[in-house]
């Protein structure tokens, strides 16, 4: 009944997947199980098989087959599609085994491996990322990065603390995914690729321990001996667990990681910077939104020891702008192994400075905290912005008619600043264009919120630390 269909997947596993040709039989029959039937009979594969990216085309038919059939509902095809997968991939051992073999030779292969077999079995699903809605800022001095999701959440039932907990493994919803392990220091870590892919091989490094997320120098320690594990075509980050800090899960102590240089990354300097008790750091202020003091040196313990010193400083630190009272500053991080050197990026980040109150019209853009993927400059920006942009356009286009008094008009401000901007309606791609400008504008905007010093306010807390300006 699904013999083809079922022998191309076998040869696609075969050919992308690692799976033994004397585990096919095997295979055949658990997916059969869970689509009730009983017949198979392998029968040569298509031609197209040999050139499939990823197993969606070929997943599609055993899906539709359980949908026609009852066996499960539309919703649930997701969870089923994870199913069959993972009855056709390697174990979790064996990819932990071929992941260390290749990271003992060359750590980047070894990562590389593990995106590809992510993207293989469609765990990593390229062609879902995709339909994310994202457009760089050309007009911005940052060339940051729009992002609006449109993924659908991941549909698992349960998870057994959270869902960054290791024993996500082979839960339901997410029976494809395959971490590895990592030695963080003295404590068992594991990493893995993010389905949302908001940037180049987007994953997150997590403790195998459910424990809360922590700050000051235990983080910093970490976060450099994650560097030292990912290479030198990575990066680790943190959100902070303060409020507004940006973390989505403070239960459970992670790291986000990357392995591209992201619009902050390519910042240059806007102060240079000198420290008294540690000459030997080489030390800036970044020229970006956000106030980033990067610093950099091969030593360890020194390189943490500075950071520990920064991040508490911070935390105390109160004059006349900033009234805090040592529970509002908190600060995002970023560390780098760049040519052997350990390179920090701390954001320092404050709930205590009085600043003029955002419009309402930018909080419908974005209205929750940032988090360090948004400093970085990937600016993620909410599902439903997808479908209220759509609308917006008809309105800046001509194609309805926009009435002041209508309540209901999805960025009911944005849509009137621009009709004035514009003089009256435009063709539909310059309406296009330009609410993609506004939109470019008001996440800056917002991103430059962040910034809790400039060249001269930032003189007294440098002065503190015993940190000259050069």
């Amino acid at each position: 009944m699904l013999d083809l269909e079922i022998s191309n997947l076998l040869v696609y596993a075969q050919n992308n997947l690692f799976m033994d040709e004397l585990d096919c039989s095997q295979a055949a029959r658990r997916i059969c199980g869970m689509l009730k039937i009983t017949d198979f009979a392998p029968v040569e594969p298509s031609e197209d098989v040999e050139l499939a990216a990823n197993p969606n085309k070929l997943v599609e038919p055993l899906l539709a087959y359980a949908v026609e059939h009852g066996i499960v509902t539309a919703d649930k095809t997701p969870a089923l599609k994870a199913e069959i997968m993972d009855a056709i991939m390697l174990k979790p051992s064996e990819i932990n085994d071929l992941f260390a073999d290749t990271y003992s030779v060359n750590k980047q292969k070894a990562f590389d491996f593990l995106y590809e077999y992510c993207v293989k079995s469609g765990y990593v699903d390229l062609d879902e990322c995709a339909k994310n809605e994202r457009w760089e800022a050309k007009e911005l001095k940052s060339r940051i990065e729009i992002i609006i999701n449109t993924m659908p959440q991941a549909t698992t039932d349960a998870y057994p603390k959270c869902a960054l907990c290791r024993e996500n493994e082979g839960y339901y919803g997410k029976a494809n995914l395959r971490v590895v392990s990592a030695d963080i220091g003295d404590e068992q870590w594991y990493f893995d690729y993010s389905r949302h892919q908001y940037f180049d091989k987007h994953g997150v490094l997590v403790n195998g321990e459910h424990t809360p997320m922590t700050d000051g120098k235990a983080t910093m320690q970490k976060l450099a001996l994650a560097a030292d594990f990912v290479g030198a075509d990575g990066f680790v980050g943190t959100d902070s667990a303060a409020e507004n800090g940006g973390a989505h899960n403070k239960a459970h102590e992670h790291f986000k990681t990357g392995f591209k240089s992201t619009p902050m990354f390519r910042q240059g300097t806007k102060l240079k910077l000198k420290s008294q008790e540690y000459p030997y750091l080489e030390m800036h202020v970044v020229d970006w939104y956000s106030t980033v003091i990067r610093f950099a040196h091969s030593n360890l313990e020194k390189t943490v020891e500075f950071a520990d010193k920064l991040v508490t400083a911070w935390k105390n630190y109160s004059d006349e702008r900033i009234q805090n009272d040592g529970t509002k500053n908190f600060y995002s991080a970023v560390c780098r192994k760049i040519n052997g050197k350990y390179t920090f990026d701390i954001v320092l980040r404050s709930n205590a400075i009085k600043r003029p109150r955002m419009a309402a019209d930018y909080e419908e853009i974005k209205a929750d905290a940032l988090s360090i993927t948004d400093i970085l400059g990937y600016f993620v920006l909410p599902t439903k912005l997808s479908e209220e942009l759509k609308q917006a356009r008809l309105y800046l286009d001509g194609t309805l008619e926009y009435d002041v008094n209508n309540k209901k008009i999805p960025l009911a401000k944005t849509v009137e600043r621009l009709l004035k901007a514009q003089g009256g309606p435009v063709s539909p791609l310059e309406a296009k264009l330009n609410i993609h400008d506004e939109i470019d504008l008001v996440c800056e905007k917002i991103l430059a919120s962040t910034a809790v010093f400039d060249e001269k306010t930032i003189v007294p807390f440098l002065d503190g630390l015993g940190i000259k300006i050069l």
